[in-house]
C-alpha cells in the first residue's frame, strides 16, 4: 500500500472511489452524511474520511487495514452509536451479513 496522506484529501474522497456504497444524503457547510453498505466480501480500497459519527443499523464485522499496514478487526453492533477519527484505511466486510450505517462526517475549515 502506497503512502497517500500528501495527497489531496479529494483523491481519497469516497464518493469517488466507492460510490456504489456511499450515498450523499446531505451536504453543507458543516456536515456530509452518507448512507454506507458494504456487502459481505466486498473490499473498499484506500479511502480517507472526516471526524464522523456513524449510527451501525445491524450487527457485522469489518476489518480496516491502514497505510502503516496495520489491521483491526471491528465487530458492528446493531444501535450503536461510535465517534471515528479522521482517518484514511481500506475497509473489508469479512463477516456474513451487510454493513449498514450511517455516518455523519464533520467537515473541518
Amino acid at each position: 500500500m502506497s503512502t497517500t496522506l500528501d495527497q489531496s484529501p479529494a483523491t481519497l474522497d469516497p464518493l469517488l472511489l466507492a460510490p456504489e456504497n456511499y450515498k450523499l444524503l446531505l451536504e453543507n457547510d458543516l456536515v456530509r452524511v452518507f448512507d454506507v453498505r458494504i456487502r459481505p466480501g466486498e473490499k473498499l480500497r484506500l479511502h480517507a474520511n472526516g471526524p464522523s459519527v456513524i449510527y451501525v443499523f445491524n450487527d457485522g464485522k469489518l476489518q480496516h487495514t491502514y497505510e502503516d499496514g496495520t489491521t483491526v478487526v471491528k465487530n458492528a453492533v446493531s444501535g450503536a452509536l461510535i465517534w471515528d477519527d479522521a482517518e484514511a484505511h481500506e475497509t473489508a466486510n469479512v463477516g456474513e451479513t451487510d454493513i449498514h450505517s450511517l455516518k455523519i462526517e464533520l467537515k473541518t475549515t
